[in-house]
């Protein structure tokens, strides 16, 4: 599998690409100033999917400048907050006492499926919706690979993880990349723990925000979810 951002100053034109992704199909090219970027990929991506990576990318400020540089500038910077992002080796146990929506890892057979899930789930909205993003808190440690419900639960404990999202097998593997949502939450406060709901990665802005001010309840979001337990947006 494979997963690449390119870019280039569109007047000099398109370098030749790299061997290791000169046979990887090319699903979208975005201009941004006097910049081109493409995107390869092996993974199956919608055009509005391809936009919002790239609209997480390249930072909104660097692509409105007159600098021929500044919004390749701005691309390299946002793509290494990606990769920061991602949390790779964080341990979950740090991070399970703080007032934080965490995307945990647990299948690790692809890192580039992983890296544009974290990138959807964390890109902005289109249109209406641009202004909303999901804050998330990438948890990505092969010490999860597998972490089911049950065990995630008695990790939490009684600590306050009222909610968490998971990036596991199906989320990988399936063309729309469901993330599955978990209420993890104490019974006697009114949650119904250890139930789930699968979240599209561009409703988690929806999610989240909503979730992480208690602005709505988890079970709000799981009885507006498609016949196949998806959540695609309220109708």
């Amino acid at each position: 599998m494979s997963f690449t951002l390119r870019q280039w100053h569109t007047d000099t034109g398109e370098p030749e690409p790299e061997p290791s992704v000169r046979h990887t199909p090319v699903v979208h090219r975005e201009p941004h100033g006097p910049w081109t970027f493409e995107i390869r990929s092996d993974i199956p991506l919608s055009p509005i999917d391809c936009g919002r990576i790239i609209a997480f990318i390249v930072s909104p400020e660097g692509s409105g400048e007159d600098s021929d540089n500044s919004t390749a500038d701005a691309a390299v910077r946002a793509s290494a907050e990606l990769t920061e992002a991602l949390g790779t080796g964080r341990s979950l146990d740090d991070y399970l006492e703080e007032d934080a929506s965490l995307l945990i890892r647990t299948d690790f057979g692809d890192d580039d499926a992983w890296r544009v899930v974290a990138a959807l789930s964390m890109a902005p909205g289109v249109g209406e919706d641009a202004e909303f993003v999901a804050t998330l808190t990438c948890i990505d440690n092969p010490e999860n690979d597998g972490l089911s419900i049950d065990a995630l639960l008695d990790k939490i404990g009684d600590r306050p993880t009222y909610y968490a999202f998971l990036a596991d097998t199906v989320t990988l593997t399936e063309p729309e990349h469901p993330i599955l949502a978990v209420d993890t939450g104490p019974e006697e406060t009114g949650h119904e723990r250890g139930r789930t709901v699968r979240v599209l990665p561009s409703e988690m802005a929806a999610i989240e925000n909503n979730l992480s001010i208690a602005n709505m309840d988890f079970a709000e979001f799981a009885d507006a979810a498609g016949p196949d337990g998806v959540f695609r947006g309220f109708i």
